[in-house]
């Protein structure tokens, strides 16, 4: 059985194109044929790839595309030939957004616990609302992404709070932190879980990225 899995937000910087890629990574370890598709023109998703095939070869391989506009036939399509189809859109409301929503089996939201992202869920949910017309199964998630990690700061219970009060979305019990290791790793195309080392950064983001995959798919992977 193939899954569609879009990760789409309302804004920009909240860490789409590296959940992206750390999913399809530990997918692709698993096994599985996984297809990664760059809808955001400012491709991140397809630069991460070419460092990857470039310097780690030897890695579980992932194909990629880059496609634009009304993307749903196409996506529909690749379900059919790929175990999974991650597909990363550019962080607004936008065409390739909202065709892939229609075709998606899974939506995943990255909101980071600050006002300004709390106050994109509202056109979100009416988003997924409408998409639900025409694809009654989609499945919508929400995570804290980017969150911060001083345990001083209770933003992120504020935002869960928050998140609760829409029903269109599903909160997921994960929190991925503001870790630097996912930026080096996002630079050197490889996924957190790829790294050996044993540095309390490594080790968090690894439980991190695979908590968060096995909440997505129940443990089904």
């Amino acid at each position: 059985m193939s899954r569609i899995i879009l990760i789409a937000s309302q804004k920009g910087g909240v860490g789409k194109s590296t959940t992206a890629v750390n999913i399809s990574a530990v997918l692709a370890d698993q096994g599985h044929d996984v297809l990664l598709v760059d809808s955001d023109r400012q491709a991140s998703v397809s630069e991460w790839w070419a460092e990857r095939k470039l310097n780690h070869p030897d890695n579980p391989k992932i194909a990629c595309i880059q496609k634009y506009g009304e993307i749903d036939d196409t996506l529909v399509d690749l379900g059919k030939r790929y175990g999974y189809v991650i597909v990363d859109v550019t962080g607004r409301d936008s065409e390739e957004m909202r065709s892939a929503m229609v075709v998606a089996d899974i939506l995943l939201t990255p909101v980071k616990a600050s006002q300004v992202d709390i106050n994109t869920l509202p056109n979100m949910c009416k988003i997924i609302k409408q998409s639900r017309l025409i694809n009654k199964n989609l499945v919508a998630y929400a995570f804290l992404s980017i969150a911060p990690s001083n345990p001083k700061i209770n933003e992120i219970e504020q935002a869960k709070r928050t998140i609760l009060e829409f029903p269109e979305l599903i909160l997921l019990e994960t929190v991925v932190f503001d870790r630097k290791i996912y930026r080096d790793c996002m630079a050197d195309g490889l996924a957190v879980t790829e790294l050996k080392g044993r540095a309390d950064s490594e080790v968090a983001a690894r439980k991190e990225t695979l908590a968060l995959v096995e909440e997505i798919l129940h443990g089904q992977i």
